[in-house]
């Protein structure tokens, strides 16, 4: 089942991985760093479950083109990036049942960071406590969510086969793996 190891850990995770990239979401996108978790790739966007999380389920949308400047991005794709957000937290909702979702667009203003990138990208995050609020998801103060390879590779398999339904699949919520479902409901009390 998913765990929380503490801040500093998976900053030492992270470093061990792959060093110091110039620019993380593109090593993420190109695989440089660790295993990626893409629910859905293509020429333009990669969607993808982060493996340092606060929140079991998380979801990153990003540009495969290196934007880090909203004026560097063209109309067209900051709708796209946006639309496959709302695609994932309405998958989200479906699957996994939030209270609630977090979906921010961020982008380090401080560089290359360890947990932090340039690179234009937006969260899409699940919340099942009515006590978060945004200082509790996007702090590591409170530990980090990993999970074993197999985890989330059952959790990006059932992730990518809920994605390929589309807006109006009109499966129930709870329609998914077991084994997914198990891993969601664990989760819940994590972080």
């Amino acid at each position: 089942m998913p765990t929380v190891i503490s801040r500093d850990e998976a900053l030492a995770r992270i470093r061990a991985e792959g060093g110091s990239p110039p620019c993380l979401m593109c090593a993420v996108r190109d695989r440089a760093v660790g295993p990626t978790y893409a629910v859905y790739d293509d020429a333009d966007i990669l969607v993808l479950l982060p493996r340092y999380v606060r929140r079991w389920g998380h979801i990153v949308v990003m540009p495969n083109a290196h934007v880090t400047t909203y004026t560097g991005l063209d109309h067209a794709l900051w709708a796209r990036i946006n639309r496959d957000a709302l695609h994932a937290a309405k998958m989200l909702e479906r699957v996994c049942s939030p209270l609630r979702i977090y979906v921010t667009s961020t982008g380090s203003s401080a560089g290359e960071l360890t947990q932090t990138s340039m690179h234009l990208h937006v969260h899409v995050i699940p919340l099942y406590d009515n006590h978060d609020r945004p200082a509790d998801v996007f702090s590591w103060q409170g530990g980090v969510t990993v999970a074993e390879h197999a985890e989330w590779e059952a959790l990006r398999t059932h992730y990518a086969r809920e994605w390929a339904h589309g807006y109006d699949s009109g499966a129930p919520a709870g329609s998914y793996a077991a084994s997914a479902s198990a891993m969601i409901d664990s989760a819940r009390g994590v972080g």
